[in-house]
């Protein structure tokens, strides 16, 4: 049988019975582009916990992806100073830095300024009856929330908002064209010399938004470098809105392959807030991520030595039949009190943003189904992506 590949764009559209046939078929798997591949629920889990034995190590990840001269590309040298790959102490001192400015009040204040920006963009919809959900909604929401969030005007979206979009490919485990890699990092460039405008502003005139309390967080006299200040302000506005991006639009589209439930969330708006870990669980946005083996380990009777690369599928553990009944059902009645999705990650790197993003879902459905109650997603024109790591749709069209 032929090894599994990952990058197979094909998978892109419904990966989840291939994935149940790795399951069965091997506990750890060579895959076609030499990642050795998780799909058990526990051995996910282990992997994301697990932050000695299995490390981002983002530098052989990324020479591994381009070969020895990714290194002098703009990106990289952004990329390499993030929290969301970095390690060990480095990545607990940033974490604790970062996590100053994800204050209950930072949120509290927020969720008035996400409703009001929601209902203005399911407004302009419904003067045609409807709208792509994905150009028109889903993909400015949340760049426009964050952006908030960061102090950035509604007004400079137009100007760097693309160029967010444009470092979608850099999160991705697919290898980059010459172009892509060109408008990447062209990208990062653009939204770097933003960022630093922006943190000069901050600091001689500190505000009350999350960039301001970027600039200004300490711990124990430590502060971020400007480098790690930049870089990770460009994280936040670039993961802060490609991730619930894609699982708003996964949610939509998997109530309208589940009627009953989407009824049922229509007629019950009070419900949302409950039912969103179920809906990032059948259908997982962030589906995989890979880390770079330190120490021998085993998987069972599989060894693995240092310096291989493991990717653990969270989509396959998501949807583990020996960890959730049913797994293929979509079913707001799941009791996640003892074993939770792996949606947001695990250990050190647990999503620092988690709750923003379950936030931002709460809002824009709650917003959907209480402004426009009867609408339907209009099948034939849905489109997904062709990327199958970082899932969701280029286009689905709705109407009410």
């Amino acid at each position: 049988m032929e090894p599994f590949n990952p990058l197979d764009p094909t998978l892109a559209t419904n990966p989840y019975p291939a994935y149940a046939k790795l399951r069965e078929r091997d506990r750890v798997h060579l895959s076609a582009i030499g990642a050795h591949l998780l799909t058990h629920y526990e051995d996910v889990k282990r992997m994301l916990n697990d932050g000695t034995t299995f490390q981002h190590q983002y530098v052989a990840q990324q020479r591994q992806r381009g070969g020895e001269q990714v290194e002098d590309e703009p990106y990289f040298d952004f990329f390499r100073r993030m929290i969301f790959v970095s390690d060990g102490e480095h990545h607990r001192r940033l974490r604790k830095l970062v996590a100053k400015a994800f204050t209950p009040r930072q949120l509290t204040d927020l969720r008035h300024k996400a409703e009001r920006i929601a209902s203005e963009l399911y407004a302009a919809g419904a003067k045609n009856g409807g709208m792509d959900f994905v150009s028109e909604f889903a993909l400015p929401f949340p760049l426009r929330v964050i952006g908030s969030m960061l102090g950035i005007p509604d007004a400079d979206h137009a100007e760097i908002g693309e160029h967010a979009t444009a470092l979608n490919p850099v999160l991705e485990f697919l290898p980059m064209s010459p172009d892509v890699l060109a408008t990447a990092n062209h990208a990062v460039e653009v939204l770097a010399e933003y960022f630093v405008k922006l943190a000069e502003e901050r600091r001689r005139d500190p505000t009350d938004d999350l960039f301001s309390a970027l600039v200004h967080a300490t711990e124990d006299g430590d502060t971020l470098s400007n480098e790690e200040l930049i870089a990770n302000a460009i994280l936040l506005y670039v993961a802060g809105h490609e991730t619930t991006a894609g699982g708003t639009s996964l949610a939509l589209h998997s109530l309208h392959n589940n009627p009953e439930q989407f009824t049922y969330l229509k007629r019950n708006p009070g419900s949302i807030p409950g039912a969103i870990d179920e809906l990032l669980r059948y259908d997982t946005p962030g589906q995989g991520t890979a880390r770079v083996i330190m120490q021998d380990t085993s998987f069972g009777d599989h060894r693995l030595e240092p310096g291989n690369v493991v990717l653990g599928y969270i989509g396959a553990a998501n949807r583990d039949p020996s960890i959730f009944d049913a797994p293929d059902a979509l079913n707001f009645q799941r009791d996640f009190t003892r074993t939770r999705p792996l949606t947001f990650g695990g250990g050190a790197h647990m999503c620092v943003g988690r709750n923003l993003a379950r936030q931002e879902f709460e809002v824009a459905f709650t917003a959907l189904f209480t402004e426009h109650p009867s609408v339907r997603v209009v099948e034939a024109g849905c489109v997904f992506r062709d990327t199958p790591l970082m899932r969701g749709l280029k286009e689905l069209p709705i109407e009410w």
